[in-house]
């Protein structure tokens, strides 16, 4: 299975900065149209994107689950057609976020390629039939790693010396029209072809390392259809992680409540230790620990239960 990764910010939509808001979504011109291209010869679409503004406070993951859904929909809509983007990959963590839970390093992170190794378990992808389109050098540098042909948008001489991609474009619609023409002399001849605007030979892309699996929750990812249910379903579930990695951190009355028992529990213990000779009173103290050892185990159950 091929697919064509795709940068978010810049590349498909006009973004230069933090974006959590859906209304704000400007699509690239031409981009849906040059996507429903590379959609009817069987590429997969994938977005693959950093969205260290959740680290740094800046908006949440809701709002850059709906952010990917306006992108979607304005897609589907400027296409003619609907279903055209596959699944929405991004990386909430940044190692230098304000935000606790989120300020760190992560594999998923471009320039590491774990969003595309990711993308290609789920879908069943083969790497090396697969492109990344991006107008950084993080982007060419995360498909590099992964083992996919790249093609950078830019026309800034630093970022292209830079990037050692592939292939160096000034618009996505250039990028795609090089898929596409890679693709026809590849089904005529067998073998890779070649490109007019090549940077690099597309066959120096290097297979990366597999990062190791990450130690955080899976950061959501998002099927887009045509259909509301999937939608509602896709919220729920990203609402589901995050109550989840929420309720892990939480010191909640129950569990307050377990520890207290707990700490009674050694208490009357103790105090059994101490009533020794005397029989009617150890067994006293030892019934009363037993009762509040088996409160603590309910009052754990109940919370791993809410």
């Amino acid at each position: 299975m091929k697919a064509v990764f795709l940068d978010r910010d810049n590349t498909l939509i006009l973004n230069d900065g933090d974006l959590g808001d859906p209304d704000k979504v400007v699509l690239r011109e031409g981009v849906a149209a040059a996507l429903r291209r590379l959609r009817e010869k069987g590429f997969r679409l994938v977005v693959v994107t950093n969205q260290g503004g959740v680290a740094r406070g800046k908006y949440t993951e809701r709002d850059v689950d709906a952010v990917h859904q306006r992108i979607a929909r304005l897609v589907d809509e400027q296409a003619g057609t609907s279903g055209i983007i596959d699944r929405f990959y991004y990386c909430p963590y940044h190692p230098e976020g304000t935000v606790a839970e989120y300020r760190r390093e992560h594999p998923w992170r471009k320039p590491q390629p774990g969003m595309l190794i990711q993308a290609a378990r789920d879908l069943d992808l083969e790497l090396p039939a697969c492109w990344m389109i991006g107008d950084q050098v993080r982007d060419v540098t995360a498909g590099i790693s992964a083992g996919c042909r790249t093609i950078l948008l830019s026309n800034d001489d630093r970022t292209i010396a830079e990037a050692h991609a592939s292939f160096t474009v000034s618009n996505f619609d250039e990028a795609v029209a090089i898929i596409l023409d890679h693709e026809g002399k590849s089904n005529r001849s067998g073998r890779p072809g070649g490109s007019r605007r090549a940077v690099s030979n597309l066959g120096a892309a290097v297979a990366g390392r597999v990062p190791g699996q990450a130690d955080a929750a899976r950061t959501p990812t998002i099927d887009i259809d045509e259909t509301e249910p999937l939608r509602r379903a896709i919220h729920d579930l990203a609402e589901e992680i995050r109550t989840e990695r929420s309720r892990r951190t939480e010191f909640t009355p129950l569990r307050m409540g377990a520890g207290l028992c707990q700490l009674l529990v050694l208490l009357f213990a103790l105090l059994a230790l101490l009533q020794t000779g005397h029989f009617e009173h150890f067994m006293q103290w030892m019934s009363g620990a037993l009762l509040l050892q088996l409160g603590a185990i309910m009052c754990m159950l109940l919370d791993a239960r809410t």
